[in-house]
């Protein structure tokens, strides 16, 4: 598993600078957003979800995941389930995130290229990934 920093920094201007430094660790995990096909088209103009797998390796469990934590650019899923996604036998964390919730908060627009997954294993561990996105011009 590949792991990452994340690092804040807020400045406070209040008589000088008051500088906050934190930092976390996550884990990098392998995502398939619209799992099976190619490009992972999405049209905001759709009253459905989106379909993005969390996928079990073997350095990584996809059922270690809390997927009350999930969200997609900040949106939580609205629904999830465990299955071989991708054919290996093994079972993968599936959520869906509405379309229209990802489209009312900005998350996605026509200009997104890629999308971003975060959330937190069972034992309160930030998790983190990428993956491309192809929105339809509508």
């Amino acid at each position: 598993m590949k792991k990452f920093i994340v690092l804040s920094i807020v400045l406070l201007m209040i008589a000088g600078f008051a500088i906050t430094l934190s930092a976390s660790t996550g884990v990098w995990v392998g995502i398939d957003i619209k799992p099976g096909s190619c490009p992972n088209s999405i049209n905001l103009k759709s009253k459905g979800v989106v379909p993005v797998a969390v996928l079990t390796t073997g350095d990584f469990d996809a059922a270690s995941v809390d997927p009350s934590t999930v969200a997609l650019e900040g949106v939580l899923a609205v629904k999830w389930a465990m299955e071989d996604i991708d054919g290996d036998g093994d079972l993968d964390l599936v959520l869906h995130f509405s379309t229209q919730a990802l489209v009312a908060a900005g998350a996605l627009d026509a200009s997104s290229t890629e999308a971003e997954l975060t959330g937190e294993f069972d034992g309160g561990q930030p998790f983190y990934g990428m993956n491309s996105v192809n929105i339809v011009k509508a």
